[in-house]
Formats: structure tokens, sequence, C-alpha cells
């Protein structure tokens, strides 16, 4: 299959597993998609943001439909990743109250879960806040979350620093508030609430973590400064934040209209589509190709976790369902023509097959490898935003017979 500009090629392969909650409310509003258009309520900025692509009818009743079930699918996602936040903060709780090492695989393997099932709602996230004037909620909330990287002396002890760290600082005062204030303070890197602030509390600034050194602290004038238990309650706290921020996300995330809803179901059924492009493209350029890196010296997001490629793949997933579900009627049928459909789907299973065979964390996979999977993340950039044509293959053009002339 040739691109008409310079894209990486490959043999066809299976598609990413597809989210199977949004798969079913795709496929069945698609189905059942009979409902009449919308006026156009506001969709000139839609318009302005939209990836520039070929012009072309949509239809009406499967683009409601389908905007439908996806703001649905979406809910229910963030709905999957608040309960997660929650069995995270009470596995981090077991793990407190009684310190063994069972507990803290049960913690470790609490935070994969919870971090992918964020990452697979990562993309209504950012639709819910695309709006001007939420954007900046938005971004508050995704850097509560998941900002990264985690400077490990920010939070605890590390290597020839015994005094480093909000665990040994004393002056700061372990409420989830103030935390919330330290966070980020002076430098991206000063994370001290989200997943990747857990991350550093739970597998050790050295991945060495032991659940002893979470043991109560007795003894003493002040107990409750002492480092262990300042440990303690920092990732206490550090999980009942996430677990909160997720819960207040939820909460704002239902289908009647509100601040979140709202602004997305007014606009027309052909705008929401553009603005769901507009995110997938958005998400692609500034969440995809960040979270791989370009070298062994740059920063993975869950290098301590060796969790990158797996947070990496619940993205592309979440972005493949939604363009190519089983039984079609994704927006690739809505937005593309069936050559760039195609490719899409090619690409998406040859970056998948590359991605389930690198090590993780990802910076341990060949240069030469991350570079290839870079590109076809270009590629599927330039073929969501219908940028990128694919010209029909030969064997695909039906052979048209030429007269012959009468002599």
């Amino acid at each position: 299959m040739k691109y008409a500009v310079n894209k990486p090629q490959g043999s066809t392969g299976r598609a990413l597993p597809a989210t199977s909650l949004l798969a079913l409310a795709l496929c069945g509003a698609l189905l059942a998609g009979t409902g009449c258009e919308r006026k156009v309520a506001d969709d000139a900025d839609v318009a302005q943001e939209a990836p520039s692509a070929p012009v072309q009818a949509i239809n009406a009743a499967a683009a409601e439909a389908f905007a439908s079930a996806y703001w649905q699918g979406g809910q229910s996602q963030v709905i999957d990743a608040e309960a997660a936040a929650q069995a995270l903060s009470r596995a981090v709780v077991q793990l407190l109250e009684s310190p063994n090492e069972d507990h803290l695989e049960t913690a470790k393997l609490a935070w994969l879960d919870a971090h992918r099932e964020l990452a697979g709602a990562l993309t209504f996230i950012k639709l819910a806040f695309a709006p001007a004037n939420l954007q900046q909620q938005g971004s508050e909330l995704q850097l509560a979350l998941d900002s990264w990287p985690a400077q490990a002396g920010y939070l605890d002890t590390v290597p020839g620093y015994s005094a480093s760290g909000i665990v040994n600082d004393t002056a700061i005062e372990l409420t989830l508030a103030n935390l919330r204030k330290q966070h980020r303070l002076t430098a991206h890197e000063e994370a001290s609430t989200g997943f990747h602030a857990l991350e550093v509390m739970l597998w050790g600034p050295t991945s060495e973590r032991a659940a002893e050194q979470f043991v109560t602290a007795t003894g003493g004038e002040q107990p409750e400064q002492q480092a262990s238990n300042r440990r303690r309650e920092l990732t206490r706290l550090i999980a009942q934040g996430i677990s909160e921020d997720m819960s207040r996300l939820a909460a704002r995330l239902p289908l009647a209209a509100n601040d979140l809803s709202q602004p997305f179901m007014a606009l027309s059924p052909a705008a929401r589509l553009q603005r769901i492009r507009m995110i997938h493209v958005d998400i692609l350029r500034n969440e995809v190709l960040p979270r791989m890196p370009e070298s062994s010296e740059s920063d993975v997001e869950s290098g301590l976790a060796a969790d990158s490629k797996q947070a990496l793949l619940a993205i592309l997933r979440s972005l493949q369902v939604s363009w190519l579900p089983e039984g079609g009627g994704g927006l690739a049928d809505l937005l593309l023509d069936r050559h760039q459909t195609a490719a899409l789907a090619q690409t998406f299973a040859q970056l998948e097959e590359r991605l389930l065979k690198m090590e993780d964390p990802m910076e341990l996979a060949a240069p030469a490898e991350l570079q290839r999977s870079r590109h076809q993340v270009e590629a599927l950039l330039g073929l969501m935003s219908g940028d990128t044509q694919v010209p029909a293959r030969e064997e695909d053009m039906t052979p048209v017979s030429m007269p012959l002339s009468a002599e």
C-alpha cells in the first residue's frame, strides 16, 4: 500500500483490541441511529480547530448516533477509571495497615490497573474540556493526575541525599491541600500529586522499595515527624488525591446537559465529529509522541513501574476502537475514504505489533524501533486528519476497455 506522502509501509496485521463497552455502544447506536439532524449551534470554533481535510458529505443521522454513543462510551470509561482509582486507594490503605510484600505487590498491581484506565479515558477527558473556557480546568486536572516525569528526590530519600524530599521536610505539614500547593511548585518534574508521585512512593526512588519501609515508627517526642511515618502519610494522601480527582471528574460527566456535556451536544452532528477528530489528532501529537522516547536518554512516562508501553497502548486502543470498531461504522467510515481506512487499519496493526515486541520501559528499546514507531504515529496523524491521500492500488482498479477505432 502506497501513501501520497512519505510514510512507512508494512504488511497487514490485526487491529488493536477494542475497548469492549465503547465498541458495543458505538455499534449499537450506529446500527439504530436514525435521529434527526440538529441545528448548528456553535460550529464556527470547531471549523477553525478541525484538522485540514477534504470536504465531504457526512450522514447526519449516523454522525448523531456516533457522537452520542461516543460521549456515553467516554462516560463509561471515566467511571471505570474512577472505580480503579478507588481500588488503588483501598490497596494503599491495606498496605499501610499491614505492611508486607504481598500487600505492596497488590498496591502496585492496583496502580498499574488504575493508570491504564486513566490512559484509556484520556481522549474523553480531552473532549470534555475542549471548549476554550474549560481548557484550563482540563489542563489542571490532567497535571494533577498524571504529571510526569516525577523527581524522586522531591518526595523521598534518594541515594546520596538522606534528608531529601517532602518525607524529610518537616516544615511541610502533610495535608492534601498542602500537597496540591507543592505540586509543580518551581519545576514541572516536582510532582507531589497524581499517579507518578505515587509511583515513586510504591516502587521507591530506585525501584527497590521494601514493605518494611511503610512500617509505623514509634518512640521519640514527635513520632509523626519521623521519615517512616511521613512516608506512610504522604503515600496515603497521594492515593486519596487521585481517588478524589477521579470521583469529581466522573460526577461532571453525566449524559444530561451540564457545563461539560452541553457545549458538545449543542454542536451539529458533523461538527461533533470534527471536534472528536481534532481531539484525536491532538492526542497523537501531544500525548502519544511525547510518551515515545526518541533515545535511551529520553524520559519515559513510567520508568519505575515499567508501564510506559502499556499505558501508551491503552491510549492507542481507545483511538482505534473509535475509528475502526468491529463491524464498521466508526469515524473512518464517516470521515475517510476506503483507501485511507484500509491504510489506517494497517498502520494501527503494524504499530501494535512493533510496540508489543518492545521492552518496557520503552527507553530500553532499540533506537531504530523507536524511530519506526514514531513514524507510524505520524502516519496515523496524517490519515486521521485526512491530510494523507492514499491512491487506489492497481489490483483494486477496474480495467477500462478502450474501443477499437474502425479502419
